[in-house]
């Protein structure tokens, strides 16, 4: 594939993401200074979402026809690397912010700087309102992984000769995903899901489980990814 073609799916994937971080400033404006409904724009936020991640993390296997001649391998590195980038910065600012600001938040449900955590409190998930001692020590352990991942990047992007510790991050990180992610939905799950409402497809089905089900199947694919990528860093002469 010639380089106009990477460059053309770089720019899909960052059309489609910037779709997806736009909305919740949209989403804002519309219910607090539009008057718009607050539920119904909650469930088209969580569906423009939920699917705007999956599109954007699977747009290499697009069959597009400059992506013919592209091995998976390629594709997957680029699901990956744009994989990193949201869930680290995710990290970073929305959980980050909720765990610095989660009293607030939790008696501001009237403000709009705080909607874009109430759009998902609303129906996905109350524990963000109660802010429980588990969910508090499962967002410092995602705020320390965004920090961990960032420092992969830096080097995976910066300091070439230090690849293989970079992809050990990144393997690391995807660990703690499978981890943090597991007993998030389990937890609920187990406990009868007291804090989701079951009676809405929606609030199950999009907000609780698709909405963060990338945190499952992506870190399972970046593990496919180091798996196969490390010998190639140990043969090239990386080393930690």
């Amino acid at each position: 594939m010639n380089r106009h073609s990477w460059t053309t799916l770089r720019q899909l994937q960052g059309l489609l993401l910037a779709v997806v971080v736009l909305v919740f400033p949209l989403a804002a404006v519309w219910v607090f200074g539009w008057g718009g409904d607050r539920a119904a724009t909650a469930d088209v936020l969580a569906c423009v979402y939920a699917f705007g991640l999956y599109a954007v993390f699977l747009a290499p296997l697009l069959p597009l026809p400059s992506l013919r001649q592209v091995p998976f391998s390629r594709r997957l590195e680029q699901m990956v690397l744009v994989w990193f980038w949201v869930t680290y910065a995710t990290h970073c600012s929305w959980e980050l912010g909720w765990l610095l600001g989660h009293e607030a938040i939790a008696a501001g449900r009237d403000n709009p700087l705080f909607y874009s955590w109430w759009a998902y409190i609303d129906g996905g998930d109350y524990r963000y309102a109660e802010a429980t001692t588990t969910l508090i020590v499962m967002e410092i352990l995602s705020v320390a992984n965004g920090v961990t991942g960032f420092v992969a990047l830096y080097l995976w992007l910066r300091r070439p000769q230090q690849a293989r510790l970079a992809l050990l991050l990144f393997a690391a990180t995807a660990c703690v995903h499978l981890y943090s992610t597991s007993l998030y939905f389990l937890s609920e799950i187990l406990a009868g899901f007291p804090s989701v409402n079951t009676g809405r497809f929606m609030d199950v089905g999009i907000k609780f489980v698709l909405a963060n089900s990338p945190w499952l199947v992506m870190p399972c694919l970046v593990l496919y990814w180091v798996y196969h990528r490390l010998p190639s860093s140990v043969c090239e002469g990386e080393t930690v």
